[in-house]
């Protein structure tokens, strides 16, 4: 069986591991936020406030979850694979349909028209 790694060319290969590691940052950043959220049993040094701290693991949320199913897209996988939770029918991440296309466009997956 063929991946999805396999069937690009060379400089679609580099763009799909650099956009792997955005979303591992991205990831990792989120834990960070995650634990810097709580105002108490927080674990290490607090480096912003807590509010600071929520607000942006909201906006980061959002975002993981569009490019999340970016990359599922990308393995030609549908919505309700990507959420299995979800009918394909009324799948919430449909609402997403145009932020999904500009990351793809955004990371060189797909031309801008």
């Amino acid at each position: 069986m063929e991946t999805i790694v396999e069937k690009y060319s060379k400089e679609e290969k580099i763009n799909f591991i650099l956009f792997k590691d955005y979303i591992k940052t991205m990831a990792e950043e989120q834990r960070f936020l995650k634990n810097q959220r709580k105002t108490e049993k927080l674990v290490g040094n607090r480096k912003m406030p807590a509010w600071e701290a929520s607000y942006k693991h909201q906006v980061n949320r959002e975002k993981l979850r569009v490019l999340y199913a970016a990359y599922g897209v990308l393995r030609g996988k549908s919505y309700s694979e990507i959420e299995t939770h979800y009918d394909e029918e009324n799948h919430p991440l449909k609402q997403y349909d145009k932020a999904i296309e500009r990351v793809l466009i955004e990371h060189k997956f797909l031309k801008a028209e």
